[in-house]
């Protein structure tokens, strides 16, 4: 399980600076889904990965970020990348309430990828809601899902979900400083791999993971890739969730909530 990796270094916790100190539950959380033999050879892997110095310990990698960069960690999840390595998502917020995320490789400590959280350009209720009722009007749909990010080109852009009766649902990107829409991106080559029924990714997940299932439900990013989101209830009444490759059925995150 991934976040087995993080019991592996828990004695280094305390040379975490100060303002780091939040996140020492975490590895105390993923302790939880300690349990089983396949788990315990998992934990014993991991353990001799760290000690000949294949994994980098979290501690080092938060050190590290602590003398290069500025704000307070507020989350630290593991996420496996496109070849089954181990990586940290660490994201952080500095004073001014700019969020970063920071995609870090286990292995190496290096920065996989970064994204920065500028919501300078995000609008008052007043304006976003004219813009919507626009766009509403002008494609005879109702709006479901607003949300603010940064586009490729750094241009704040609300993603808006519209959804019409019969016709399933449609996605926009709207141009947050004009309220123009955007014209869509490329689409990118779809997996030509069948997606998995609902009963094979239980079937797939039953000899890795226990509890009693809440949800199964599939979902669908930006880029249209699908992935099922699991809940499970855990014996101590946490939920651990699960995202899973639809395809793959690759265990893409995991996270344990009370």
């Amino acid at each position: 399980m991934v976040c087995l990796i993080v019991l592996v270094i828990m004695p280094a916790m305390a040379q975490i600076p100060p303002r780091f100190s939040r996140i020492a539950a975490w590895p105390l959380a993923c302790s939880l889904l300690l349990g089983g033999a396949s788990q315990a050879a998992e934990h014993d892997a991991v353990r001799a990965a760290v000690a000949t110095g294949q994994y980098k310990p979290l501690s080092a990698i938060l050190s590290d970020i602590a003398a290069s960069q500025a704000g307070r960690v507020v989350d630290v999840e593991t996420k496996r990348g496109p070849k089954g390595e181990l990586r940290y998502e660490i994201k952080l917020v500095d004073s001014q309430g700019l969020k970063q995320e920071l995609l870090i490789d286990a292995a190496s400590g290096q920065t996989v990828q970064r994204v920065a959280k500028d919501r300078s350009q995000a609008l008052g209720m007043r304006e976003l809601a004219q813009y919507l009722a626009k766009l509403a009007q002008q494609h005879a749909s109702r709006i479901t899902d607003v949300e603010f990010e940064r586009d490729s080109q750094g241009r704040g852009v609300y993603e808006i979900k519209l959804s019409a009766d019969q016709q399933g649902y449609r996605k926009l990107v709207m141009e947050a400083a004009t309220g123009q829409v955007l014209p869509p991106a490329q689409a990118k080559a779809r997996n030509p791999a069948p997606l998995k029924r609902a009963d094979e990714v239980l079937q797939a997940l039953a000899p890795r993971f226990t509890g009693q299932v809440l949800e199964v439900e599939l979902e669908h990013d930006e880029s249209q890739a699908s992935y099922y989101e699991i809940e499970l209830l855990q014996s101590n009444g946490s939920t651990l969730k699960l995202k899973v490759d639809a395809r793959s059925l690759q265990v893409l995150q995991q996270k344990m909530e009370d």
